[in-house]
């Protein structure tokens, strides 16, 4: 019945993703005085993806991008040129992007795969292999010398990052139906802090995975199962001791991360990553209008519909401006004082779905048929 509940979910958000079964698109207005956007390269990366529930978002680390195919081919790419560095077989069937650091990329597989490789020069060389139980839909997370990765049969492990060896694992029931993605756990000092699909958020021990505190974010309601999804799989951010979390059909939050207090919430729905400033948290909603939110209160500074239901990512920041990328290769750049639609570019004309990355004031981005593009914007003179 859970194989049965995941499959419908992943109908349901193919049905989201997919133009031709869902609202049309808000047709794009023009911009006055819009801001000149630059493509300065695109690449093939090859890692063009099957399914608008898989997140290939590349690794960005230095001066270069790491990107994985479904099938398991990672290539290194110059950040300045575009040009492909090498690439290397890892043999996995990857249905998200790659973890890592400076010194180590962590890949995995829909077959729970967890692959450790060092970073040689021109090459990545195996660690440790380690097979969890569950298919692997988020970014595992790498903190000091332990990997917490969390699976879509509501477990999450903690692993060393020196051999791959389990030092334990927790498991959260999954409900019948649930949506097809996980978010990346957080760590806080001796806590790491993990989302559920069932509305709930806890934190553990990093030492032996004991509960310290859980905090329900959101409730089920509704008389379908549809209506009574709740997971909390985009990625929530911890910021100044406090964690900014939204799930799906529900609420968006502040949390302590000391102790799971709830400061405030209020309803929303988004299945996207948060981003925020000091005072502002910025994110997209399930229906493509993109928010900016008071951190103290949870009230809101602006609301921008302009973009209503071009299925768009989760907004980078970057300075002050906020970066999002839609279903039909657009690029927008936002105003994030009042969210007024500054500038645009259309690189492809494929849909993007990974969040947009940052590099030395270069915009990052990868559709869904592999291209990575590099954008920036033109200096006035």
């Amino acid at each position: 019945m859970r194989k049965l509940g995941l499959l419908i979910a992943s109908l349901f958000l193919l049905s989201c993703g997919d133009k031709d079964n869902s609202e049309p698109p808000a047709p794009l207005t023009k911009i006055e005085q819009a801001l000149r956007v630059v493509v300065d390269w695109k690449t093939n990366t090859g890692a063009g993806i099957e399914t608008a529930s898989y997140n290939m978002r590349p690794l960005l680390v230095q001066d270069q991008i790491f990107s994985v195919d479904t099938r398991g081919l990672v290539k290194s790419i110059d950040t300045e040129s575009g040009k492909v560095n090498w690439s290397t077989e890892t043999g996995m069937a990857a249905i998200t992007g790659l973890a890592g650091t400076a010194a180590v990329i962590i890949a995995s597989s829909r077959d729970g795969d967890l692959n450790a490789y060092d970073i040689l020069e021109d090459d990545l060389e195996l660690r440790w292999s380690t097979r969890l139980k569950g298919e692997i839909r988020a970014l595992p997370l790498i903190a000091g010398e332990q990997v917490f990765v969390r699976t879509v049969d509501g477990q999450l492990s903690a692993l060393s990052l020196i051999d791959g060896s389990i030092q334990w694992t927790i498991s959260r029931r999954v409900p019948a139906l649930s949506l097809t993605g996980n978010s990346q756990p957080v760590v806080r000092g001796d806590l790491v802090i993990a989302g559920f699909d069932d509305g709930k958020i806890s934190a553990f021990s990093r030492a032996d995975g004991q509960t310290v505190w859980e905090t329900t974010v959101s409730r089920p309601t509704g008389r379908t199962e549809i209506e009574r999804l709740v997971d909390l799989d985009g990625q929530f951010i911890l910021r100044d001791g406090i964690i900014y979390i939204s799930s799906y059909q529900g609420r968006l939050a502040a949390i302590q991360a000391i102790d799971g207090n709830l400061l405030w919430s209020r309803k929303f729905s988004s299945y996207q990553s948060i981003v925020a400033d000091q005072d502002a948290l910025y994110l997209s909603s399930d229906n493509s209008h993109i928010w900016s939110i008071d951190r103290r209160t949870g009230s809101a500074f602006w609301k921008q519909e302009a973009l209503h239901a071009r299925k768009i990512t989760a907004p980078l920041l970057i300075d002050d401006k906020l970066v999002v990328a839609d279903l039909e290769g657009y690029v927008h750049w936002l105003d994030k004082s009042d969210g007024a639609l500054r500038g645009r570019v259309r690189p492809t004309s494929s849909r993007y779905i990974a969040q947009p990355l940052v590099w030395d004031n270069r915009i990052m981005v990868i559709d869904s048929e592999g291209i990575l593009s590099s954008l920036y914007l033109k200096k006035p003179r």
